[in-house]
């Protein structure tokens, strides 16, 4: 039953990377998606209280700069040239958003 319990729970989790390439050329191709993106952070962009902010990443296996979502509800403590590997979801519009983030 424990088995089963570690299954179930484990399945969010794709930990397959974000194709950075490919969403740059379409990212309404990759909506609904989930990925992992091991990235550092390159500047906060914009933050609103209560709901979240969005910060521009640098990928670790790209040159590409890549504007992220992460919410409020998360209680990130972020500053810019820190290292976290982003669960992220591709919604409406390319937002990507950050469903989880672990520090590297």
């Amino acid at each position: 039953m424990l088995g089963a319990l570690a299954l179930v729970t484990g399945c969010g989790r794709s930990g397959e990377p974000f194709p950075v390439r490919a969403f740059l050329a379409a990212p309404d191709n990759l909506q609904g998606n989930r990925y992992e993106l091991d990235a550092e952070i390159d500047a906060q962009l914009n933050w609103r209280e209560g709901v979240g902010r969005i910060i521009a990443v640098r990928p670790l296996k790209d040159d590409a700069r890549l504007p992220i979502f992460i919410a409020d509800s998360l209680k990130a403590n972020l500053l810019v040239a820190q290292r976290y590997r982003f669960e992220i979801t591709v919604r409406k519009g390319g937002l990507l958003y950050v469903e989880h983030l672990d520090k590297l």
